[in-house]
């Protein structure tokens, strides 16, 4: 395969073709700060934070590293006075929606941001997306963008609780700014954004320990390719803590019977 010769901030290394500029700084130790990038997910630029310089020539401009694909010999750089004062920018912005973020703070002292300079929002969505586009990867049909522009925020449809949610909390997990609320209470777990409820979902009651679990995903048409059920019976209302622990006695019991 075919490499590419890239300059990165003064290091010579060597890249794959589409490879992005992120990609290619994580794997040479070069940190860019980012809020809206997962691995797990297409990147989608929406923070602009990890803006970078890149060289082709002489001429420069500047590109968002998540999502920049590299098809030819350049040069980078990452951290600039511009790229600096840049993100200086962005993060005072930020911090006019989300000044509580411990993330958010740790970036405006490392980039030396103003965190009083615009008027507090009191809002407590950086708009990064990434809550909305795991959802729609998983499958819970929960939350999405709605509006437009500066109106664009994170939402369910119709603003009203969601009956799809399947209770996963990977939008709880992902979100930068710790800004969604899951909780389990009598038996339901809550999902919470803005303050008011996005969806709740009906938890298993575990046989064994008796305490309230999930959410076990429906695997039925995944396995009926293969021929089996989605879940065993006999495991169909255990927690995973006692399923483990069924799990161990069996083969504790096998090993014992052939000794």
């Amino acid at each position: 395969m075919k490499t590419l010769k890239i300059k990165i901030d003064g290091k010579e290394v060597t890249a794959k073709p589409d490879q992005t500029i992120l990609e290619l700084a994580t794997e040479n130790g070069i940190y860019i700060p980012t809020l809206c990038h997962s691995p797990a997910l297409e990147p989608a630029a929406m923070c602009r934070l990890c803006m970078v310089e890149l060289y082709e020539g002489r001429r420069k401009k500047f590109v968002t590293a998540c999502n920049f694909p590299l098809r030819r010999d350049v040069e980078i750089k990452t951290d600039t006075p511009d790229i600096r004062q840049g993100r200086k920018l962005i993060i005072e912005l930020l911090m006019a929606r989300c000044a509580d973020s411990p993330l958010l703070q740790g970036l405006a002292k490392e980039y030396g941001a103003n965190v009083q300079r615009f008027s507090d929002l009191k809002d407590d969505c950086v708009m990064c997306g990434l809550c909305a586009r795991v959802c729609e990867k998983v499958g819970g049909k929960t939350l999405t963008l709605s509006g437009r522009g500066v109106e664009i925020h994170v939402n369910t449809a119709f603003s009203e609780a969601s009956e799809f949610c399947i209770g996963c909390g990977s939008c709880v997990q992902i979100c930068p700014v710790n800004s969604i609320v899951m909780e389990d209470v009598a038996g339901e777990r809550i999902l919470k954004i803005h303050g008011r409820e996005a969806a709740r979902v009906k938890l298993v009651h575990c046989e064994m320990c008796n305490k309230h679990f999930g959410p076990v995903i429906d695997l039925t048409k995944v396995m009926s390719k293969f021929d089996k059920g989605a879940i065993p019976p006999s495991n169909a209302n255990i927690c995973p803590d006692c399923a483990r622990i069924k799990l161990a006695k069996r083969i504790a019991g096998r090993y014992y019977d052939t000794i």
